[in-house]
């Protein structure tokens, strides 16, 4: 009798334990704004944004994939500047894509954060308040329009994921060759894990930042936003000019695969062409004057130090700025409109 309640206290403890295991690895249901997916669903409705005294209500698109079983949360933004089409485009297959029966874990992706500047065809600005969405977070729940979407996005799939990558490319006036910003914050683990992710990604060009904002209530960046809370972020840039081509859409199409694979939200084996270029150094030239700009090289041309790559004139023809790269490198972007503002970027250039 002794020994027959000693195998029943163990078999309830190994019961018991068991049960505690199941419920504590169990995947939970994920609410973010108005959306709420179960274990095995895909959600989709908006994150709203208050009205303000500048301007009304937002309503930001969000899809929500809850896998049957727990794993990491990844958030996927895109449209943080309205005019950067392909990543919107590219999470618009993903959602419709991914099964949330075949994955471990939970996808949050936002279709479009500035949907004010989505709608309205500007770049870098919202036009209700022109202030650039991805220079305003962690936001503020009564500020500006822009703050105000920041906030919520910082509130709503920042602080309810594990993993973040925001999705840009170039605006309507930017030539840009495909990259990636690696972030280093100084924390070697989170250091780690950020590097493992850029790489994961499979963009060949990354750059190695270094200069973020430190302080958590002043992120600026979205991307820096999740890394100042410990959780590791990268910004993807693909695409130019306001252009929808296939090749930028499916290749970030593809990045977001292999990030569901490397983070094991999904089976399979990461696709990557080359091993990665790491640029650990670039310059962003801006404009000393309004004008109109000329640039004379294009998106990935390989510059020398001291060579003109643009010039800026008055609107009369007399140039007034010659642009020229400070070192031997690659340009990562370029303006290629003619319209330049003073204080605005006009080319970046990046050096191995």
């Amino acid at each position: 009798m002794y020994r027959l309640r000693i195998f029943s206290a163990v078999a309830f403890f190994a019961i018991f334990s068991f049960v505690t295991a199941q419920a504590l690895f169990a995947q939970k249901p994920l609410k973010v704004g108005e959306v709420t997916a179960h274990p095995g669903e895909k959600k989709q409705g908006f994150i709203v944004v208050p009205a303000g005294s500048d301007g009304p209500e937002q309503r930001l698109p969000v899809t929500i994939v809850n896998g049957t079983k727990a794993g990491a949360v990844l958030a996927l933004t895109a449209g943080t500047h309205g005019y950067e089409y392909p990543p919107i485009l590219a999470l618009q297959r993903l959602a419709k894509q991914l099964d949330p029966a075949q994955i471990s874990g939970t996808v949050i992706m936002v279709h479009v954060v500035n949907m004010p500047s989505f709608l309205k065809r500007t770049i870098y600005y919202n036009p209700y308040d022109w202030q650039n969405q991805n220079r305003v977070f962690p936001g503020k729940i009564n500020g500006t329009m822009t703050e105000r979407i920041a906030y919520q996005i910082t509130k709503e799939v920042i602080d309810k994921c594990d993993y973040l990558i925001d999705m840009h490319c170039g605006d309507g006036n930017e030539d840009l060759v495909p990259y990636l910003y690696c972030t280093e914050t100084g924390n070697p683990a989170l250091d780690k894990k950020t590097h493992d992710l850029a790489v994961a990604f499979g963009f060949k060009i990354i750059i190695l930042e270094t200069n973020r904002p430190k302080d958590k209530e002043a992120s600026m960046y979205l991307e820096n936003t999740a890394l100042l809370r410990g959780k590791p972020g990268i910004t993807i840039e693909a695409g130019k000019l306001g252009m929808t081509d296939e090749e930028d859409i499916t290749m970030i199409l593809n990045g977001a695969y292999n990030t569901l694979k490397h983070l094991k939200i999904m089976p399979g084996t990461l696709e990557r062409k080359s091993e990665p270029v790491w640029v650990k150094e670039y310059t962003i030239i801006r404009s000393e004057n309004d004008g109109i700009f000329y640039p004379l090289v294009h998106r990935g041309y390989h510059v020398q130090k001291d060579e003109l790559v643009g010039y800026l004139t008055d609107f009369f023809g007399n140039t007034i700025q010659e642009v020229k790269s400070p070192y031997d490198g690659i340009v990562l972007y370029i303006i290629s409109t003619p319209p330049m503002s003073t204080g605005e970027p006009m080319v970046s250039i990046g050096k191995y």
